[in-house]
């Protein structure tokens, strides 16, 4: 009797233990999810992207030992480009990865990335995100409910054009334009003389084939995932900005798990902004080279007078961006 007192004791105490530090300890897979989360991002399931957030969502699956299970959607099954922002303030939409045209719209900002021309290469880019600089960006987004997670990248982003080729920025003079929301973009080609447009992304495909449009600026990898290389013909290699993107959290949803969960997450996050950037590089040139084998025209701009023509947009929005922060940028971009 007294052994199998003392058998109960040590269970109960077993027990005990594993309710207070649920993952702590586990060596196998929990038999059903303890928390069930929704994911979504800017694009389609074609994008590579998709794949990278699905690693994302088995990196945090281990980690918590199957207590965190992360859903992963497309744009449009869980709202439009712009409303899926509002989604994760209200908690409706637990993470996203978002491009920052969009994030725009609620941190003026943010804007600062976006601006015409601003990086040379993508390791300045990079240096500049995961720095103090980039640190003060995501320390914006708190204050609207969201927490930023990390940077990733979206690609490179490029003028596609039903048959205009536009190595100047003279060329450019009266192309209808699909941008995203963000009133940058909208800047940037009404100052280089086109018509700017804003679409959101699944509709761009009918826009092209109805020439309600003739052009769109998105990284060639989201005019792969989208299909609109099935009407655009010319790719003009403007590589007017390092779309930055970002990986981010419901701040009501992310406050509301455990913190083992919340250091889980944190933790692949960061393994995530790796894979992110390196899969979108490999998957840019794979693109680039299926298009110049399939015979598009892939035109090299002006890069120089690009520059020079859309130098006043950076003087438009430096009092939105703010002194200091416009500062910053400036100087880890190497302009200042």
């Amino acid at each position: 009797m007294i052994e199998r007192r003392r058998l109960l004791k040590i269970a109960a105490t077993g027990i005990a233990a594993s309710v207070a530090t649920p993952f702590v300890g586990r060596t196998g897979w929990a038999a059903t999810p303890t928390h069930t989360l929704k994911l979504t991002f800017a694009d389609t399931q074609s994008h590579p992207l998709y794949d990278v957030l699905k690693r994302f969502a088995d990196a945090v699956a281990m980690r918590t030992s199957g207590a965190v299970e992360i859903q992963v959607f497309s744009l449009g099954q869980l709202g439009s480009g712009t409303n899926i922002l509002t989604g994760l303030q209200t908690g409706i939409i637990d993470f996203c990865a978002h491009t920052s045209g969009f994030i725009d719209s609620i941190f003026p900002k943010f804007q600062v990335v976006d601006l015409p021309f601003l990086f040379s290469d993508s390791a300045s880019a990079e240096r500049m995100l995961d720095g103090p600089t980039g640190a003060k960006l995501l320390d914006m987004l708190p204050s609207k409910g969201i927490y930023g997670l990390g940077f990733g990248h979206w690609g490179w982003r490029v003028v596609s054009t039903i048959d205009k080729k536009a190595p100047e920025p003279a060329d450019m003079k009266g192309l209808k334009i699909r941008v995203q929301p963000g009133a940058i973009f909208a800047a940037t080609f009404r100052t280089l003389g086109a018509s700017p447009v804003a679409i959101d992304l699944t509709e761009v495909y009918l826009a092209l084939s109805q020439r309600v449009i003739d052009a769109v600026e998105t990284p060639m990898i989201s005019l792969a995932a989208t299909k609109d290389d099935e009407i655009v013909n010319t790719i003009n290699m403007t590589n007017q900005v390092y779309n930055v993107g970002v990986m981010m959290a419901s701040k009501a949803k992310f406050d509301g798990l455990p913190k083992e969960a919340q250091d889980a997450i944190r933790a692949a996050s960061i393994e995530l902004t790796k894979d992110w950037r390196t899969t979108i590089a490999a998957k840019s040139d794979e693109i680039a080279q299926r298009y110049k084998a399939k015979g598009m025209a892939i035109v090299e701009p002006n890069r120089d007078d690009y520059r020079k023509a859309t130098e006043s947009v950076y003087a438009q929005f430096k009092d939105i961006i703010g002194a200091d922060l416009y500062a910053s940028v400036m100087k880890d971009a190497g302009h200042a």
